[in-house]
């Protein structure tokens, strides 16, 4: 075969190139909903190569997925403007992305029996564990479960059920609201 014809083999971008393909399918489809065969299209590899990378769908799942479960850019700050923080990102977020929304990823794979198990986790020690540390203070879970649950409810009404009243031209009226809800789960510690 001609030197020009040859294609030069680099296993960490083949990789790093399927991942970014699973984050865009599992934010699109979910779990389920994303086959080993399309991500290997986007990817533009075989299934085979797919599987060969990472092992099992569940796997890859597992490292596009999970890490990015967390809040952890919103706890980077003072906890005096937590709230103010975490509405400002949720409000502004784009609807879609092209690339890995672990919130999309989340919500469209959660109702999967193969990977509740590890979303349950991931959400536990990822999500609630690290911000009852941050949080500190009195029933430190229970209110960073509460948190989590008003950014995924809200963030989840927002893009996925496109409730209009939750939309961008709200904004003004939408932030100081929500900020003040999720500040009174910081501040009751």
């Amino acid at each position: 075969m001609p030197t020009a014809m040859m294609r030069k083999r680099d296993a960490v971008a083949t990789r790093a190139t399927i991942l970014a393909a699973a984050k865009r399918a599992f934010t699109e489809k979910g779990f389920d909903g994303a086959g080993v065969r399309d991500i290997a299209a986007r990817a533009g590899v075989t299934a085979a190569l797919v599987n060969r990378y990472f092992g099992s769908k569940e796997a890859l799942f597992e490292e596009a997925v999970v890490p990015a479960l967390n809040m952890d850019e919103l706890m980077a700050g003072d906890r005096a403007t937590f709230g103010e923080r975490a509405a400002h990102y949720l409000i502004t977020k784009s609807p879609e992305r092209s690339d890995l929304d672990p919130t999309l990823a989340f919500v469209r794979s959660a109702g999967s029996p193969t990977v509740a198990s590890m979303l349950h986790h991931a959400v536990g020690g990822n999500v609630i564990s690290r911000l009852a540390h941050w949080l500190g203070g009195h029933d430190p879970e229970q209110r960073a479960a509460l948190i989590a649950a008003h950014i995924a409810g809200f963030d989840m009404m927002r893009r996925v059920v496109d409730v209009s009243a939750l939309g961008p031209e709200h904004l003004e009226a939408l932030a100081p609201r929500f900020a003040r809800t999720l500040q009174r789960y910081v501040d009751d510690g």
